[in-house]
């Protein structure tokens, strides 16, 4: 049995993200990850785009934490390396009702903190000159200049690699089963037996963070699916699009996109279907890869979707009653701290949700700084301009 002062469940990229913030000080920090490999879950799933911050619902913590994140992956960027590309989002519609969603967006935008020069509002003409691919039914479109493409996996390796440098603990195939407290301490319970005590908890265990919440005796929030499939391009049709181009968002949340991918593919997607059952959001369906590719013509008429190399699905956790994170300590317990709902922008807000369970963590427990700490991740094998 281990003593611990904080035990992280979860070692997807949020989970890496808190790990690696908070190795900055000199505790004794473990990451429980059930999978054999870190960032295998919702992460892997994900079309890795970190969202300038204009489609959150302005006053929401996810609107608040997308413009904060956003800023701070300048800091991730200068200090370590991985795969990344900065690139325009381009959110086209095609039809009167689409054009009021754009003039909405751009306002929100505002609100929410953007900066004037991070958008503009595209007509026709200014559109088919950016993306002459696009559908000749397009009417406008809003341009955002400030979004990045990331490898989320890559990304999460990177995070946690960091981590591990600076003293962090990693147990891989580590699927809890049993949390409980005994005079103060948790004592958490692996399926291979390893018994692990520490003070604080942080769940992020993504889909399955409520029931993590719930094995501790927090029942305070649920958890629901939305299920989201991609169809991803073979190289040969690279340059069919320049910007990550999104639908005016619906049903399908931010919106499908076509998007070039940092492997040089195109990726198309996601669909949406809410309420799969939890171990069943990594599955393809033919239902919905038909749909994908007539939404990927209605965008770009001249992609040919039969170069379809690879199908890829994931979702995102919702908290239905609020629709926006959970980041809170527990109301029984304000040493097991939630970290859940992580739905979009749930990557483009990383850095600001580990810098906000960091301040949970202060009002339990004092940090003081790892004079060891060593930001810097050095990768040889990613390719800088």
């Amino acid at each position: 049995m281990k003593k611990y002062d904080i035990c992280i469940i979860g070692a997807g990229l949020i989970g890496s993200s808190i790990a690696r913030e908070l190795a900055k000080y000199n505790k004794k920090i473990v990451v429980l990850e059930s999978n054999l490999k870190v960032g295998m879950e919702t992460t892997t799933g994900n079309s890795g785009l970190v969202h300038g911050g204009f489609d959150p619902t302005p006053g929401k913590l996810n609107a608040k934490l997308n413009v904060l994140g956003k800023k701070r992956y300048e800091d991730w960027i200068k200090e370590m390396e991985f795969p990344y590309l900065r690139i325009d989002s381009l959110i086209v519609g095609f039809d009167d009702l689409d054009l009021q969603h754009i003039n909405m967006l751009y306002q929100r935008g505002l609100t929410n903190g953007l900066d004037p020069k991070e958008m503009k509002i595209l007509n026709k003409e200014q559109v088919l000159k950016k993306e002459p691919n696009i559908s000749q039914e397009v009417k406008a479109a809003l341009l955002c200049n400030s979004s990045i493409a990331v490898d989320p996996v890559a990304l999460t390796e990177t995070l946690m690699k960091n981590a591990i440098k600076n003293g962090v603990e990693l147990k891989l195939n580590s699927k809890v089963i049993s949390i409980k407290k005994d005079k103060n301490i948790y004592q958490i319970k692996t399926a291979n037996n390893d018994l692990i005590k520490s003070t604080i908890v942080i769940n992020v265990a993504g889909h399955y963070a409520d029931v993590i919440s719930k094995m501790a005796g927090h029942d305070e929030f649920d958890l629901v699916t939305k299920r989201g499939e991609y169809r991803i391009l073979e190289k040969t049709e690279f340059g069919i699009v320049n910007s990550v181009v999104f639908m005016v968002p619906t049903i399908h949340g931010k919106g499908v996109i076509v998007a070039p991918t940092l492997d040089g593919h195109v990726l198309v997607g996601p669909t949406s279907e809410d309420f799969v059952p939890k171990n069943e959001t990594r599955l393809i369906t033919k239902e919905k890869y038909d749909l994908i590719g007539d939404i990927g013509k209605k965008i770009i008429p001249s992609i040919n979707m039969n170069k379809t190399c690879m199908s890829i699905s994931g979702s995102r956790p919702i908290e239905p009653k609020t629709d926006d994170f959970w980041i809170k300590p527990s109301k029984k317990d304000e040493f097991f701290i939630n970290v859940a709902g992580m739905k979009s922008p749930g990557l483009s807000s990383a850095p600001a949700i580990a810098d906000l369970v960091i301040h949970l963590v202060k009002n339990k427990m004092k940090l003081e700084i790892n004079n060891k700490w060593d930001p810097n991740e050095k990768n040889p094998l990613i390719y800088k301009n």
